[in-house]
């Protein structure tokens, strides 16, 4: 890979001080295109409302990208610090309580998933203040992240403006001469991680390219979204289910994939390269070195190097230590084990602490097994990753009130009790999936846990041989929509009224804060309902397509329409809600 310094670009500190026109592009939001001259504006004016609340530290959560960019340039010119959460449950924000004293939002309150969490500012568009003139930033300016700990709390990162204006320069440095001056920058990885921050928001910023607000959540519209020379921003838990896409047309190739936060396992890479037509690049990095290593995915395993500016050693021990512009003190000393090779490069030989990686996300096994803990029906617990890719596990001890709810629910339903309330402060990724409830943990004749006994509980389920893709879902949790009203609309066509279930099986990690009907799903219901409402026997959609306009989500009323179309018969729908259109498309009917 090249390394070049691409001349358009602007330290972070100095954005708005140095020439770029006010019509240059800068993002993506709401489906319509922002250009630096407004973005200038939405920072002056949300910097003058946070001056005047009396902000000194904000806790910045934007679901949008661009508002994420907004708020964060804002807070720093009104001197405040920012602290970003990794996610905005409400469990989290309030294990946070006392670090800041604002909450700075894109959502209003209706639509905010944050609940009653004390002063809270929503940023805007324009207002008082947008014409002030905007200063050059303290490089100084303190940015926080939160991580989790060994000792099961959330451990606060403290950086600066200037380790992510380095950090900026050096992914510059490195991807520059592979994506366009012009390319878009898409993503299926949230801004609120520091992945995210970096590579959404840092570099495009600093860069002049272009970036979409939106966090792609679905493969049909992260695709949708793709124009020649876009680099995208993804994960292995998204490069993992690429099972049934067409590989991209020529000209709609990105020229560049980033993965971050887990290796990305030989199949997905093969089949990453296969659709979209480039090799996966991964970046290795943390929350406290920010990016230090890259690789390109261009055979099995090849060795990880540094990125520009970074050096990675190994102490006596095996220990990764990386020295870098954007780690806190120029110096981390991790717990990843690796071994170097001649050629400056390095491989991973696993991890030497509880801190696990979880569909690409870090997980505490502490945090976990502390939370489980604090729970009424929980005395005791033990969490560990099972199988290949891992999945998170845990062992739990009842309590006498839990032992009572276990005889009343089942294990199973259990289970589900002991997830949702995990959900207030985890997310996903830390959220078991596998149980078991002995009476109590098994230990050693001093008392100490060992991981091997801890996983002879779950060995007669065979875990180590769990496919990558979730069970199907057991028959207590509904797998289709309640269809509540049946209409004629003519020509023979059918109109459903549908409720869709909040405990519907499918929504299982569709998606973290916000639950999303796929839309291979929303094929399949078409199908069946077809089959009820129509009499159309169709073994299932072989020939379809399909456009997807708006997620679905479940408790939102929605309208199926389905009608037999065409000389060359189709199964033509439509998903509605009230009169916008979610999803339409048609299938292929087998006779004629």
């Amino acid at each position: 890979m090249s390394v070049v310094t691409a001349s358009a670009r602007i330290p972070l500190p100095r954005l708005f001080l140095e020439g770029r026109a006010p019509d240059a592009l800068v993002a993506e939001c709401g489906g319509g295109i922002v250009g630096h001259g407004r973005f200038r504006a939405d920072v002056a004016a949300n910097a003058a409302r946070l001056r005047r609340s009396g902000c000194r530290r904000g806790l910045l959560v934007t679901r949008d990208a661009y508002w994420g960019a907004v708020g964060l340039l804002a807070l720093m010119q009104a001197g405040a610090e920012v602290i970003v959460p990794p996610n905005g449950q409400p469990g989290t924000l309030a294990a946070l309580a006392g670090a800041w004293d604002h909450l700075v939002k894109d959502l209003p309150d209706g639509a905010s998933p944050h609940g009653d969490t004390g002063p809270a500012l929503l940023l805007r568009a324009g207002g008082e203040g947008a014409d002030a003139p905007l200063a050059a930033l303290d490089p100084a300016t303190p940015l926080s992240f939160f991580t989790s700990g060994s000792t099961g709390a959330p451990k606060r990162i403290n950086k600066t403006l200037a380790m992510l204006e380095a950090e900026a320069e050096a992914i510059e440095k490195l991807l520059g001469g592979s994506v366009p001056a012009d390319g878009w920058i898409q993503a299926t990885v949230s801004h609120q991680h520091v992945y995210g921050l970096a590579f959404r928001l840092g570099w495009p910023l600093s860069s002049g390219r272009p970036f979409g607000g939106t966090t792609h959540e679905l493969w049909e519209t992260a695709l949708a979204s793709l124009t020649p020379g876009a680099a995208l921003i993804t994960s292995p838990a998204h490069l993992g289910r690429l099972d049934g896409i067409a590989p991209l047309a020529a000209g709609l190739r990105p020229s560049l994939v980033l993965s971050a936060g887990a290796p990305l396992p030989e199949p997905a890479a093969r089949a990453a390269a296969a659709l979209f037509g480039v090799p996966t690049t991964e970046i290795f990095g943390s929350t406290e070195t920010g990016a230090a290593a890259w690789r390109l995915r261009d055979r099995r395993d090849p060795p990880w190097s540094p990125l520009p500016g970074v050096s990675v050693e190994r102490d006596g021990q095996g220990l990764m230590r990386v020295r870098s512009a954007y780690a806190p003190g120029g110096l981390h000393v991790g717990s990843d084990l690796v071994e170097l090779d001649e050629a400056g490069g390095f491989h991973f030989r696993g991890r030497n602490d509880r801190i696990v990686k979880i569909e690409g996300k870090r997980v505490s096994l502490p945090e976990v097994e502390e939370h489980l803990r604090r729970l009424p029906w929980v005395a005791d617990a033990a969490a560990l990753p099972l199988g290949e890719p891992p999945l998170l596990a845990a062992a739990v001890v009842p309590s006498a009130e839990g032992a009572a709810r276990l005889a009343e629910l089942g294990p199973f339903r259990f289970g589900r009790l002991l997830r949702r309330s995990l959900s207030e402060t985890q997310e996903p990724a830390g959220l078991p999936r596998r149980w078991r409830f002995p009476d109590r943990l098994p230990a050693g004749t001093l008392g100490k846990r060992r991981a091997a006994d801890i996983k002879a509980l779950f060995e007669e389920d065979a875990m180590d041989r769990v496919p990558s893709t979730p069970p199907a879902a057991p028959p207590a949790r509904p797998t289709e929509p309640e269809v509540r009203a049946v209409r004629p609309a003519g020509d023979g066509a059918v109109e459903l009224d549908l409720h869709i279930p909040p405990d519907l099986a499918y929504l299982d990690g569709h998606f973290p804060g916000m639950p999303i009907v796929p839309g291979v799903v929303q094929i399949d219901w078409v199908v069946r309902l077809a089959a009820r409402h129509l009499a159309l026997a169709i073994d299932g959609a072989q020939s379809f397509q399909v456009k997807f306009r708006r997620v679905t989500v479940p408790g939102v009323p929605v309208t199926l329409t389905l009608r037999r179309t065409g000389a060359r018969p189709r199964l033509a729908f439509e998903y509605r809600a009230g009169q916008e259109i979610l999803t339409s498309g048609s299938v292929a009917l087998p006779f004629a």
